[in-house]
């Protein structure tokens, strides 16, 4: 027995697949323009949360530094094998990471919940302690 499916059935799938597809492009293409989140201090910043943000801020920082040689090796790379579109990239990620604009961000972010929260910058324990 063949089933006919109506007409309006058959448009509701189809909104619905075109919007999920949507939805998965704009996702991807969030991901691929992906930067580094600094918190908002504000009025209504839970100082709970101070250390744990803190500690959030210092391993950005840390990841930077440890990730920049390793970005611009790729960027060598690429360059000599010809690859420019990636090279590019490359450089414009490393150019966002090295700004001072970041930079002030994560300081002044930083800054703003020791004041208002009173509570000092936490300390990394060195990994040749924890190995001892």
């Amino acid at each position: 027995m063949i089933r006919i499916i109506p007409t309006a059935k058959k448009l509701a799938i189809g909104v619905v697949a075109v919007g999920a597809l949507s939805l998965g492009t704009a996702g991807i293409a969030g991901a691929a323009n992906s930067q580094v989140a600094v918190p908002k201090v504000g009025k209504h910043f839970n100082c709970a949360r101070a250390t744990k943000v803190l500690t959030r801020i210092e391993k950005v920082e840390s990841r930077i530094t440890v990730g920049l040689p390793r970005l611009k090796a790729a960027e060598v790379k690429a360059t000599n094998a010809g690859r420019t579109t990636r090279a590019m990239r490359l450089e414009n990620r490393i150019s966002r990471l090295e700004s001072p604009q970041l930079q002030a961000r994560l300081t002044k972010a930083s800054a703003a919940i020791e004041a208002k929260c009173h509570v000092p910058a936490p300390t990394t324990p060195s990994s040749s302690a924890s190995q001892a």
